[in-house]
């Protein structure tokens, strides 16, 4: 394809008897949504590999109904590639995480501090919740190096480990969830907000397509949580949201979005993230 469209991706894969497809879970929604208005046979399809973007549980669930039971899911960097992994067997149960590492890489969440790197060896709490930096040990997929850019490979590697600069838990099972980037988290009032745990709960709602969560300045809170919301019913309203973020057991008070706008679409890379 020159260009990706949902219906002719599918079209596609039924008419070439394609077994496997590649992309980042919007486009993933993509095709789920048209396959669900005018499906085709996806009977060859043999699994889908998706990264780039966290991958939500209701997401992985829908994925699963409408396209293909076999969803495999990672994560990792433009230097590194891939370096965690969730099997089939690990979704929909495990989705969210980014998985373990993979065979032969080394993925740790390590403390954050603001006047220093952690040591590779300090690390963060095995139990979910101690938000951490994900490095990375990949020499096998990596040259740990920035051609002629010596004060970024000094800012991104050290002693054999890649900074990523992603903000992660992991638990007693080393299954890793990305929270965020330490240069996207929202500090309101003290606390620290990941943009993409607002976005989770934003997209659970039936009539949001797509969400962007951002922090905004606020004279007395420093920053305040705005979402652009791509709606998909046209009823929706920021009163609804704000009732539902409200209420929604997963979300604290002080993580719920101040201000709403909604938008006819958001920007997106040309690989769909």
């Amino acid at each position: 394809l020159r260009e990706f469209t949902p219906k002719k991706c599918l079209k596609y894969t039924e008419k070439y008897e394609i077994t496997f497809l590649i992309g980042v879970p919007a486009v993933l929604t993509l095709l789920t949504q048209v396959q669900e208005r005018n499906p085709v046979d996806l009977s060859h399809l043999k699994g889908i590999v998706t990264m780039g973007s966290p991958l939500e549980k209701a997401a992985c669930q829908r994925f699963h109904k409408v396209l293909s039971p076999n969803i495999f899911n990672g994560y990792g960097t433009t230097e590194t590639y891939w370096n965690t992994f969730l099997r089939p067997y690990d979704l929909p149960e495990m989705a969210g995480s980014a998985g373990r590492s993979c065979t032969d890489d080394d993925v740790r969440v390590v403390k954050v501090y603001d006047d220093r790197k952690a040591e590779p060896d300090d690390l963060a709490d095995m139990d979910g919740q101690d938000v951490g930096e994900v490095i990375l040990c990949s020499p096998a997929k990596s040259s740990y190096s920035y051609y002629n850019n010596p004060s970024e490979m000094k800012k991104k590697f050290y002693k054999g480990f890649m900074y990523t600069g992603d903000l992660a838990t992991w638990d007693a099972s080393q299954f890793i969830t990305i929270v965020g980037r330490k240069d996207d988290m929202i500090v309101s009032a003290g606390e620290n907000i990941y943009p993409s745990q607002v976005e989770e709960i934003l997209n659970q709602h039936p009539k949001v397509a797509e969400s962007a969560v951002v922090g905004v300045a606020d004279r007395l809170r420093e920053q305040a949580v705005a979402a652009y919301i791509v709606p998909a019913d046209s009823s929706l309203t920021a009163a609804e949201l704000g009732m539902y973020c409200l209420e929604h057991p997963m979300l604290s008070i002080y993580k719920c979005p101040r201000f709403y706008r909604f938008v006819d679409e958001l920007p997106h890379t040309a690989t769909g993230k």
